[in-house]
């Protein structure tokens, strides 16, 4: 009988327009629309596992990359990432 692996697909992620946020300390409900007001974002969600993780939908999509870049110049966040789907498939060896 085989193992079974998981191997990702050799194409690129496709981008979801979402962005999280991963700040250095947890914000309120208060100041997490404040931060998402300053860089035009709508909190989508808070992560409940992450205390200090939320997702953000941009209101403008049209340079994702350097809304990150932005985005991770701001001294409350720890790391900032677009959101992707990936496509799994499983190989047996």
């Amino acid at each position: 009988m085989g193992q079974t692996a998981m191997h990702r697909e050799q194409r690129d992620g496709v981008l979801t327009g979402e962005i999280t946020v991963r700040f250095r300390e947890a914000l309120d409900d208060r100041q997490l629309q404040r931060f998402a007001s300053g860089y035009g974002l709508r909190l989508l969600r808070r992560n409940e596992f992450v205390p200090q993780q939320a997702v953000f939908q941009p209101a403008d999509r049209a340079d994702l990359p350097a809304l990150v870049r932005t985005i991770e110049g701001d001294g409350t966040t720890k790391a900032v990432w677009l959101n992707t789907l990936s496509r799994y498939t499983r190989a047996t060896r």
